[in-house]
């Protein structure tokens, strides 16, 4: 299969060897109209980034990309598509063990293998979304400050390239789930795969510390957590541990 080939119809696809960030450049992109399905993808990451401005490690042999997206509808919606990306995650690894960890993980085993990332900009009523996906393929960073796994490691049989126009065909559909049905749909089969549901969990805010049980989502995909006193907590950011 040859790099033209490699990709689903309808996506463009830059790769580069070594670059600072992916989604550095896609944002470039974006504010130069790159066109909505863009892919900035790279083997080597000299400077990538999670949540938080988190160090990723991002050595040759796994799968680093940014895509470009654009909507007509309203910013404040498309949040929504990072419950897409992780389906699209979730789909693409095909294990048994994959579950997805609010708001932006995908575990195997319980141990994280992959992290989603998203940007936006533009105009407020026609945003163009970033999602920056790292997923570990050959490898895993060893001095993680949590349980970390590879999907090599973990029986996945195939390698980043597979596994990449995987994820760019789990978009499309669970994007377009997202434009027919609303983020209702998503939410429902993100939830189906959420680790942790029902039990008691830690979220981590800035100024505190909630403890309590993991119930749901609500509409805009904030987690319902029920603390013991009986009071429950709408959280739209926050780290999330399991007991």
């Amino acid at each position: 299969m040859t790099e033209t080939t490699l990709y689903p119809p309808g996506w463009s696809v830059q790769r580069f060897q070594v670059v600072g960030s992916t989604m550095d450049i896609a944002r470039d992109l974006a504010d130069h109209d790159a066109p909505d399905r863009t892919v900035v993808r790279a083997d080597i990451q000299t400077g990538g980034r999670g949540r938080f401005g988190r160090q990723w490690v991002s050595e040759a042999g796994n799968l680093y990309m940014t895509l470009l997206l654009r909507e007509d509808r309203p910013l404040a919606d498309c949040a929504q598509l990072s419950f897409a990306a992780a389906l699209a995650l979730y789909d693409a690894i095909g294990l048994p063990d994959v579950t997805l960890k609010w708001p932006n993980d995908v575990l195997i085993g319980g141990k994280k293998t992959a992290g989603i990332l998203l940007e936006a900009g533009g105009p407020s009523a026609a945003p163009w979304i970033l999602i920056g996906m790292g997923v570990n393929v050959a490898h895993h960073p060893q001095d993680a400050p949590y349980p970390v796994t590879h999907v090599a490691q973990e029986a996945y049989p195939h390698g980043a390239d597979t596994l990449c126009r995987s994820v760019l065909e789990g978009i499309d559909h669970w994007r377009g789930i997202w434009h027919k049905q609303g983020a209702t749909s998503i939410h429902a089969a993100w939830l189906d795969k959420a680790h942790g549901r029902g039990q008691d969990i830690r979220v981590r805010l800035t100024s505190k510390e909630i403890v309590g049980r993991f119930e749901t989502l609500d509409a805009d995909g904030a987690l319902v957590v029920l603390d013991k006193a009986g009071t429950r907590h709408r959280i739209s950011a926050g780290d999330v541990f399991f007991a």
